[in-house]
């Protein structure tokens, strides 16, 4: 790992645990004990930095989901597991976060979510296209329809939604949402094995 690359990832870890406003420059360079200037010779600006954070965050989680939609035993499996995962992240993240991210660096969170650049619609297209092939996703559906409709279900977890901001856990949305839209788009082999998975995320 570079140099430019571990304050990519040191600076995400920071961000995450701390928010983004109260992570300045200095304080950046203090946590990773090395020099503002050594930043600055490597990103413009923090908006610089930030883009770059949230890019290798992207591309790390997408990395690991299809390594896990790989080694799965089927799409169903995979979906738990990614799931399981995306909701222990969520618990360990400063809910500053994403209140910074909106609030002071509005232009660069509005041109992520035009450009579709915060989530990877790839990673689930895998996972509908490997479910379909392998018998447990009904092979009528229409995939693109599909998988865009899951990410706006995925927009209910988000930090604006109204659900998130009852004392609703995670799973308790994913029990209720994620999973009856899973089970309208399962074949008989599917829903069996959609039963059989629930004690992956208990």
């Amino acid at each position: 790992m570079n140099v430019k690359e571990r304050i990519i990832a040191e600076t995400g870890l920071l961000f995450g645990k701390y928010g983004i406003r109260s992570m300045t420059m200095d304080a950046l360079a203090e946590e990773m004990r090395i020099s503002k200037r050594t930043i600055y010779e490597h990103f413009k600006d923090k908006d610089t930095l930030l883009m770059e954070v949230i890019r290798n965050y992207k591309e790390q989680q997408a990395k690991e989901a299809h390594l896990i939609i790989k080694e799965s035993e089927n799409a169903i499996e995979a979906l738990f597991r990614i799931m399981r995962r995306s909701i222990h992240q969520m618990k360990q993240l400063n809910p500053l976060f994403f209140h910074d991210f909106r609030k002071y660096h509005a232009t660069i969170f509005e041109n992520l979510s035009e450009h579709s650049d915060i989530r990877d619609f790839s990673v689930t297209l895998n996972l509908l296209e490997t479910g379909v092939k392998q018998g447990v996703f009904r092979p009528d559906i229409h995939i693109d329809i599909v998988n865009r409709t899951l990410h706006e279900l995925f927009n209910l977890f988000g930090p604006d939604s109204s659900l998130t901001r009852t004392d609703y856990h995670h799973k308790d949305l994913f029990d209720h949402i994620i999973i009856p839209y899973f089970r309208g788009i399962s074949t008989g082999k599917g829903l069996a094995l959609l039963e059989k998975c629930k004690t992956i995320l208990e």
